[in-house]
């Protein structure tokens, strides 16, 4: 969670107090009042950049550069600011035991609630923005817990048919998809489903969409590949709008994984290329499959360094010419390797708005 953005900007370090002041309403007359350092205010601003620099590259060094943020940030802005609860959530989101960075999720919780009052109406934005930060960083018991305490507060203070509750149950929906839990996200898309279908506005609608597409990711889930098909084709209909989206990709991805196990390789294939058509791949940028075949018969343990295959990928997403480039002693592995990777699909190469094939192209099992 920022509460600044900033540029590199070597010549020019002052800048970056110019934007703690600007964007977290920091200025030197509060730090004065507070009987702060120019000094002090640096270190914090170090901390805060070398955090957000490295919180996506490098962990460590990430946590260690929050923890003093944080511990700065108390003595500038004070404990009870909220400012300092959005730097407590920056730290425990980086603590990989979700036990130890729990006192501090509470922390800045009871901070938003001395600000925003116990139990209140106000309370529901911080609590799901919480929830949305958590989910993020793949910690999704704790994002689940947030987020069912502000679906609490707005079923109390607006109501349990309120847009508001449907958009926490989306979310609801999406952890417990992503973490196995197939009948409570049903339940949760559904009950959402229910609720914003009551409602016109662009928030809402727009909910109701990506519905449809975690409606599609469930049937797949559960192996349910026809079913799949139509909530992903009614959300990709909204979504190509963007078409080099995140969104839309995955969208298209989950349609090509429901259409090669439908027996529908012609219709994966127009995935394929709309998928390629709208990514910027280099010449020589080796490309990674949107569709992987499983195979639960096969197993390569204990190879080091796994098995790599080199092949072609054609203008439509398929493998083509598919050779070992690893030694094998088993050679009813390496035919069985050889022929999974057939059944990949990729989204081909374009260069200058032309469709090419793209030779040597690898890929390893490991």
């Amino acid at each position: 969670m920022n509460i600044f953005q900033h540029r590199r900007n070597k010549s020019a370090p002052f800048l970056l107090l110019f934007y703690c002041c600007t964007l977290i309403y920091f200025t030197f007359a509060a730090s004065y009042s507070f009987g702060q350092s120019t000094l002090e205010i640096d270190d914090f601003n170090a901390a805060y950049l070398q955090y957000g620099e490295t919180k996506n590259s490098e962990p460590e060094i990430a946590r260690e550069a929050a923890r003093r943020a944080y511990e700065l940030g108390k003595e500038l802005f004070g404990a009870r600011s909220e400012r300092s609860a959005m730097l407590a959530i920056n730290y425990a989101t980086l603590i990989a035991d979700e036990s130890a960075s729990q006192s501090f999720l509470d922390e800045a919780v009871e901070i938003y609630q001395t600000v925003f009052g116990f139990g209140s109406e106000a309370m529901i934005d911080p609590l799901m923005r919480l929830g949305r930060t958590l989910n993020d960083q793949e910690k999704e018991v704790l994002a689940r817990q947030y987020y069912r305490r502000a679906l609490q507060l707005a079923e109390t203070h607006l109501g349990p048919d309120s847009s508001k509750v449907g958009s926490i149950e989306i979310e609801l929906g999406a952890i417990s998809l992503r973490v196995g839990e197939l009948t409570e996200a049903w339940e949760s898309i559904q009950e959402a489903k229910i609720i914003l279908s009551k409602y016109t506005d662009a928030g809402s609608q727009s909910g109701l969409t990506r519905i449809e597409l975690l409606a599609g990711e469930y049937f797949l889930a559960r192996n349910e590949y026809q079913n799949a098909i139509e909530p992903l084709l009614n959300s990709l209909a909204k979504f190509e709008r963007y078409p080099g989206s995140n969104v839309a990709v995955r969208n298209r991805i989950a349609l090509i994984n429901a259409y090669e196990n439908s027996g529908q390789q012609d219709l994966a294939t127009i995935q394929c290329v709309a998928i390629g058509e709208t990514r910027r791949v280099s010449e020589n940028e080796n490309l990674r499959p949107v569709y992987r075949a499983r195979s639960e018969e096969l197993n390569i343990h204990g190879i080091a360094g796994g098995v790599q295959i080199e092949f072609l990928v054609d203008k439509e997403g398929f493998v083509r010419n598919p050779r070992l480039v690893s030694s094998l002693t088993n050679s009813a592995l390496g035919r069985n390797l050889l022929d999974l990777i057939q059944k990949f699909r990729f989204a081909p190469r374009f260069i200058d708005g032309t469709v090419v094939d793209s030779p040597n192209q690898t890929y390893t099992f490991d």
